[in-house]
Formats: C-alpha cells, structure tokens, sequence
C-alpha cells in the first residue's frame, strides 16, 4: 500500500543553488493572487486550524479471485502484486470487490483485523483471533488490515467468512444472501469481524510539508496547522533550506507536486518575501521574523525540533543583539 501511495505523489527536490532550483514565476506573488487562491490574513495559530487532503482510505479491505487457483485472497492494496504467494509466476488474480473499511490501527476501540497466509496450501485467513492458529502448521502472519468496528457502532456492517474444503481457501462477504449458511461448496463459519463503508478519507498534513503547484508554480507551506503561500523564490532560498545532504548521499527535503485545489482547511497569511531568519547573540534564541504591512510579525523558534521541522536554513540565521521577547509568541508545531 505505501508503494502504491508513494506512486501517485511526485517529489520535487530542490537545491540552494540558483541553476538547481526553478520556478515558473519569480515575481512577488501580490496580494491580489493571494486572495484569488483563498489566502487572507487569519490569526496563525488556532485550535480549528486544519489542513487536509481527501484519498482513498487506507483500511478499504480488497478482495481478489483467481479462476487459475480457484481461491480468493485479501488485502488492504488494490494492487494483486501485493498478495501472499509461494511460487513465482502468474497467479491471475483480478480486483474483484471491495469488502469496506476497517477502523484505525491506533483509535480503532475494536479487535485488530490480521491476514495470516498458510504455505503449504496457499490458504489466506481474515481473522481477529490470530490463537485459532495455535498448533497448525503452515501458517504465517501476513499483515495488519486496522481493527474490526464494533457491531453496535452506526454504520458498521458484519463480514460473513466461509470455507471451501476443495479448494483449501476461505471467503468473505458483507452479503449473507450470496451464500446464506452454506453454497456451492461453501461451509458458514460465522461473522469475522465489522466494517463500514469505504468512502473518502481525509489525511491530516503534518506541519513542515511544502508543495507546489502544478497550475501555477507557486510555493506553499504548511506552518502552524495552515497552508500558507511563500511570496518569493529569493525568500525560500534564503529562510529555507533544500540542499542535499552530500555526507550521506541524502536528496534535499521534499516537496510535492500536485494541485495545490486539493489541499483543504485553513489558509493562512503569506510567508512575506522580506522574511528571515535572526538570532540573539547574547540568549542564542533563534526567531522567525515575517514582516506584513509594517509589523515584524517576530515568533521564538523555541529548540531545534521547530527549526528542523519547517526546514529552515541554518546558515542563513542573522546575528543580532537585544532582541525583546517578553511578549513574543513561539512558533508551534501543531501537528
């Protein structure tokens, strides 16, 4: 599932170079481009600050079927290259259902849902109850699929399991009526677990991510729980750091491609073209200075988790002297 994830995003790496890092439209992005991509003055730090993208759950539980094996398998990937095997070669196991969703593997309240794969028959088994293996040779624990709902949960349906000798394979359906209490076969084993449907799901995105805009070229941050547009290219250079990491053979801190439209949630002031980064030579407190309509706009950045988290650029910090803190605000990480 992570590599089908990963196969949908596209990275952009970025050096600190001016021939390595490019981007459409150098110019300051103004105000009135700001407020035609929903940008506006918000306070930054709010505990209904959210930023988000829709996708596809990642707990949809698929089911395949191949007519060349005579067995169905599952997975949490859609992808059939992902299922259990013994053997190289085809297996021609085609998509055919989606079984729902389970709940979360942290928050869920219910049972965690496992695939366990048996060796010797390619046998595969959705259980919540992995001690039903105890003493059987054979079987091998294949993945996490999220944990079951709880029957009395709104929403959640059951998932009926099956078994077919002849075959060696079990069946799952959310559709007692396709085999009632034993078809073709099939002998009822019983309700296995709970689901719910499998609709959009919205992923939370973390402070620190940046992107850009295939439409426009634009840059964007998502700093204190707000995606906020980075007004310069001179500007990211300066306050942001996207040089590879040449010890380690590292690329640069990502950022990603796609259409900035899909990014939900709050929308947050600009990161001013005239933004820096300063340190006190008398504390050794470093601070993120963003300057809007002739206020500082002068935040703590308290400790290097924050400095490392939103990227910034260690060795263009200013050095200053007497910066006055008493009412200044830190710069958070809120998620």
């Amino acid at each position: 599932m992570k590599k089908l994830l990963l196969s949908l995003i596209t990275l952009s790496l970025l050096s600190c170079s001016k021939d390595g890092f490019e981007i459409q439209n150098e110019e300051t992005q103004t105000k009135k481009n700001q407020l035609m991509y929903g940008f506006v003055n918000t306070p930054t730090v709010s505990d209904s600050n959210k930023v988000w993208q829709v996708g596809t759950n990642p707990w949809t539980i698929y089911g395949f079927y191949s007519s060349h094996t005579k067995k169905h398998m599952y997975s949490n990937s859609p992808l059939p290259s992902e299922l259990p095997r013994t053997q190289p070669g085809q297996y021609y196991n085609f998509l055919e259902r989606t079984l729902g969703a389970a709940d979360d593997k942290v928050t869920g309240k219910g049972n965690m849902i496992t695939a366990w794969f048996n060796i010797n028959n390619e046998d595969l088994v959705l259980t919540t109850n992995p001690n039903e293996f105890n003493g059987q040779p054979g079987w091998k624990k294949d993945r996490d699929l999220g944990k079951s709902f709880l029957g009395s949960e709104e929403g959640s349906f059951p998932i009926y399991r099956y078994y077919r000798n002849s075959t060696s394979s079990h069946f799952y359906t959310r559709d007692k009526n396709e085999l009632g209490d034993g078809n073709s076969g099939f002998v009822y084993e019983g309700v296995a677990f709970y689901l719910k449907e499998s609709g959009p799901w919205e992923f939370r995105i973390q402070d620190g991510t940046f992107y850009k805009d295939i439409n426009t070229g634009y840059y964007y941050i998502v700093m204190e729980s707000q995606l906020r547009i980075l007004e310069s290219l001179e500007m990211i250079r300066r306050v942001f750091d996207f040089r590879p990491d040449t010890r380690y053979g590292l690329p640069g801190h990502p950022i990603i491609e796609l259409d900035i439209q899909t990014i939900k949630g709050t929308r947050g002031p600009a990161i001013s073209a005239n933004a820096y980064l300063t340190q006190d030579v008398n504390t050794g407190m470093r601070y993120f200075n963003n300057p809007q309509n002739g206020r500082g706009n002068l935040k703590i950045i308290p400790n290097d988790v924050v400095f490392s988290r939103y990227n910034f650029h260690k060795d263009n910090v200013q050095k200053v002297t007497g910066t006055n803190n008493s009412r200044l605000q830190e710069l958070k990480i809120t998620y």
